[in-house]
């Protein structure tokens, strides 16, 4: 008889967990001292406990309830064997179902059908509900007269036997009564429970305690039953009293506001609010809860208890255009977004600020003003919250001829004399030509400048505007005069001879550092290899040529020439038929590898006249598995390879942002971005992957459905880039309504869309501790034949949305996702 209520089977996946892990006893650490304090109702769970999270949660949402003790206080009990009466209390309660009991009604059980008088109407609810057969459990008490029924230990099978019955599955144990059993220990299994043992087997509801034995007759303890209970809460969510999930929407020292049903309710913290995330056991400090990420809060009176960050991943997205009008009146402006106006709503929350962070008034931002608009993605209607602008005073300038500087001030001559400003902190020299130019490059009663202030009127930027630098890659030593210091070169590929001077302002660079010209002097040797940058007869810059970088332009196998665009403009042809290519995440490679507009770097051989090494230029995206901060490494996955060591020695770690990271701040879940050049990262950034369901497309945008059901706008301001299948282009006509799709920024800005192929496979199990769905392997070396679900993956069959629960071993089902983790599921 099933279990008759909404979400029987959620029941049933909390008793099952406990038949899969025995005691559930896994090593968890302490939190340490920054943590918040931390409290629960029971005075044997101390801080620290292994199943003090658990034990705390479902004693707020009142599942669980503890033993009095002589000092007023309560204990848990938690190495204490969980009783028959007391299991089906907590599967009432876990399901929802206590406020059924009725304590009016007179019970009556035979004298040999002991229960303890609190718990008699639950075990009557057990009854009339079919979670227990009423003959069955008399019969099972008559045989043994010596124990009450209902403190006896609740053995395996006989939780097994409530798992079945709780589910409606009776009939499928009657067929495999005399199934013979994949347990060596079958012969240890009551026949009363045989049938049931292998139903819930067949069904992948319960495992053994190890590969081959199940141990039918092992207890289960009453903190290993809470923990599981609690765990499996994730996979089969119940709503309680005072228990609410949704986005946070606004965050403060003393205070959380949740968004749920297009509903905002602000709750109390205090000191002795727990703070949990869904996958660890761990607790958090308050400081790592997200704003507009996904959290759980079980509250009593308006204060929050219990606090679980179950999704990290911020409901917002940045929307870039320039302003069009501000509607004060209505907390409403409008934005032109590839030139169409785009309408952007905001309350009395909304924060803007200019590029350096300074807080600056909507009204003060100009028309066609450049801005950058955050907003949440959960509301019917996206709220803005934070508006970011370039500086909007007018800009100072003054003109005239370079004078002198102390480093502080700068003083030039202008039409009516001199004029002196000063300098702030980040100013910036431009000279055409030339990069990284400082005030030292400028030259004394030559160089016509153009000085550019801030509201403060100190000078940020400085402009030569009567000279620019020129330069030559590739140039060839001919001689050096160390007398005169003249320097003669003949220009790359065989240009003409010419002749330049050094001057105490040139900077010389060799492998990245720099040398003094009497230090440089010894390598200024006939037919070296340099990069020169001069103006007028001046030398600017000299750098010892070493290895290039820039664009592929072409690769000659003729002649076995490599021409190259370096950052400058400039191009040089480098001989590369000796020469080894790195491409990260390649066995293999070779110089098929290459292609036009790859960005590279190439490393010269000894003498300067041939690449040796050519280094790829490549960013590859990856889940992180597990964080080794002790080694500085992480283990990384993608759908190329299962997993693979990401080693962070010399790496620099970014957020999205730009903002730099620690080791410690990297959790595993995210995605990350490594810069590869060659086979080494350079640096790691975090980035953030926005999944759902093409909706619509056209040129300029991409709407899609995300994951939480919300309507998203894409734009690609940066430009598009959309894999799909073995096509890639950067035109969204590309996609198809209905397709599955990931989306994130690269690194150079670009809008990039992919979609999921669907692979067909063959279901096996789902393994819900590790939240896997198994499915057939396809040879050997198939390395995809497992998937990550999470709480957002959708589950179809016949265009309606079916439970993960429906799928059974042999059902053919096509997989959506990305990295082996699923966003959707299709059983065929």
């Amino acid at each position: 008889m099933p279990f008759p209520f909404t979400g029987n089977k959620m029941l049933i996946g909390a008793l099952a967990l406990s038949l899969v892990a025995g005691s559930g006893m896994s090593g968890v650490g302490s939190a340490d001292a920054a943590s918040a304090a931390l409290t629960t109702p029971f005075t044997d769970i101390s801080k620290g406990h292994w199943a003090e999270k658990h034990v705390a949660k479902l004693a707020h949402q009142g599942i669980i309830t503890g033993y009095p003790t002589s000092g007023g206080t309560f204990e848990f009990q938690p190495n204490k064997n969980v009783t028959r009466e007391e299991a089906v209390i907590m599967a009432l309660r876990f399901a929802g179902l206590e406020d059924q009991i009725d304590n009016g009604t007179l019970i009556g059980f035979p004298d040999t059908f002991e229960v303890s008088s609190f718990f008699k109407p639950y075990v009557l609810l057990a009854f009339t509900s079919g979670l227990l057969d009423q003959t069955e459990e008399f019969a099972l008490a008559a045989k043994d007269p010596e124990s009450a029924w209902g403190t006896r230990p609740a053995s395996r099978e006989w939780v097994t036997k409530l798992m079945i019955r709780a589910i409606g599955q009776d009939e499928a144990a009657v067929q495999l009564q005399d199934t013979l059993s994949m347990f060596v220990d079958a012969d240890q299994i009551d026949d009363l429970y045989k049938g049931y043992v292998n139903a819930a087997s067949s069904l992948e509801l319960v495992k053994g305690v190890t590969a081959d034995k199940f141990a039918p007759k092992a207890d289960v303890t009453r903190a290993s039953l809470a923990t599981l209970i609690s765990r499996a809460q994730n996979q089969f969510p119940v709503e309680y009293e005072g228990q609410t999930s949704g986005i946070v929407s606004l965050l403060s020292d003393s205070s959380i506001t949740l968004y749920n049903d297009m509903t905002e309710t602000t709750y109390a913290l205090s000191a002795d609010t727990l703070y949990y995330e869904t996958n660890s056991e761990t607790p958090i400090t308050k400081e790592k809860l997200i704003e507009y990420g996904e959290v759980t809060i079980i509250a009593k009176e308006g204060k929050a208890l219990y606090v679980e960050l179950t999704d990290i991943t911020p409901h917002t997205e940045t929307v870039s255009g320039t302003l069009g009008r501000v509607i004060s009146a209505e907390n409403k402006l409008y934005i032109w977004v590839n030139d169409k106006p785009v309408e952007i709503n905001y309350n009395a929350s909304l924060t803007v600020t200019d590029n350096a962070g300074n807080a600056i008034a909507l009204n003060s931002i100009k028309q066609d003003a450049p801005i950058r608009i955050v907003r949440d993605t959960f509301r019917e209607t996206p709220l803005a919250f934070k508006i970011t602008a370039a500086p909007q005073t007018a800009d100072a300038v003054a003109t005239g001829t370079f004078y002198g500087t102390d480093g502080e001030l700068i003083t030039i001559m202008g039409e009516s004399g001199l004029i002196t400003k000063f300098m702030a902190v980040a100013a910036t020299v431009e000279i055409e030509g030339m990069s990284g130019s400082t005030v030292s490059d400028l030259l004394k009663e030559s160089d016509q400048v153009e000085l550019t202030m801030n509201a403060d009127d100190k000078v940020t930027k400085i402009k030569v505007v009567n000279r620019n630098v020129k330069l030559v890659a590739g140039a060839q030593i001919a001689s050096y005069a160390e007398d005169n210091k003249l320097l003669t070169i003949l220009g790359g590929n065989g240009g003409s001879p010419m002749a330049l001077f050094f001057t105490d302002r040139t900077k010389i660079d060799f492998g990245g550092n720099a040398m003094t010209l009497d230090s440089a002097k010894s390598f200024l040797t006939k037919n070296r290899k340099v990069i020169v940058s001069y103006t007028g007869d001046t030398i600017v810059s000299l750098q010892f040529v070493t290895k290039y970088e820039g664009s592929l332009v072409s690769m000659n196998s003729v002649s076995n020439q490599l021409t190259l665009r370096l950052e400058s403009g400039a191009q040089v042809s480098i001989p590369y038929n000796t020469a080894v290519v790195e491409v990260a995440g390649a066995a293999s490679a070779s110089y098929a590898s290459l292609k036009a507009g790859d960005k590279l770097t190439l490393l010269l051989n000894a003498d300067q006249d041939k690449a040796a090494t050519i280094k790829v230029h490549r960013s590859l995206q990856y889940e992180i598995a597990s964080v080794d901060a002790v080694n500085k490494k992480l283990v990384v996955k993608n759908a190329a390879t299962t997993e693979l060591n990401l080693p962070l020695f010399n790496v620099e770690l970014f957020n999205e942002a730009g903002a730099k990271l620690a080791i410690s701040q990297l959790q595993p879940g995210m995605i990350v971005s490594a810069a590869y050049v060659g086979s080494l990262p350079v640096s790691v950034k975090t980035i953030t992957a926005t999944y759902g369901t093409v909706e619509a497309v056209d040129a300029g945008s991409v709407t899609i459905t995300d994951m939480a059901g919300q309507p998203v706008v894409v734009n690609g301001d940066g430009g598009f880039i959309i894999y799909k299948g073995a096509a890639q282009d950067s035109v969204t006509s590309l996609l198809s309504a209905g397709d599955y799709v990931e989306i994130l920024k690269t690194d150079d800005g670009k809008t990039q869309i992919s979609v999921a192929p669907g692979e067909s496979r063959t279901f096996t199990n789902y393994n819900l501790l590790s939240k896997l769905v198994q499915t057939e392997k396809l040879s050997a070396t198939d390395t995809r034949s497992f998937f990550k679900v999470t709480n957002q993956t959708k589950y179809y069959q016949g265009g309606n949305t079916v439970t993960i629960g429906s799928f059974k071993s042999g059902d053919r089902i096509t997989v959506y996702g990305f990295r082996n983790t699923a966003i959707a599921i299709v059983k065929q």
